[in-house]
């Protein structure tokens, strides 16, 4: 999964020691925080993402009356 950040250039200068020509960087660790609405994933990483978290949806899916409907009606062949 590929996920763009943004680091503000004021914390890569903070990192990184330079005569002007060369510069040397440490690591960088921290948290990004990131709003799910600005993340894409691949088909592949929610794949994976059920596989992981298989029960769990299942237990959000049915427990939820809305998306029990949702499901009931997929399964029927209805909004296909």
């Amino acid at each position: 999964m590929i996920v763009p950040i943004y680091i503000p250039y004021r914390e890569l200068e903070e990192l990184c020691d330079g005569d002007g020509e060369y510069a040397i960087c440490r690591s960088f660790e921290g948290e990004i925080e990131v709003n799910v609405d600005e993340v894409e994933f691949e088909r592949s990483d929610l794949e994976d993402i059920v596989d992981q978290y298989f029960d769990d949806i299942i237990d959000i899916l049915l427990k939820n009356k809305r998306y029990t409907d949702i499901l009931r009606k997929k399964m029927s062949g209805e909004n296909t």
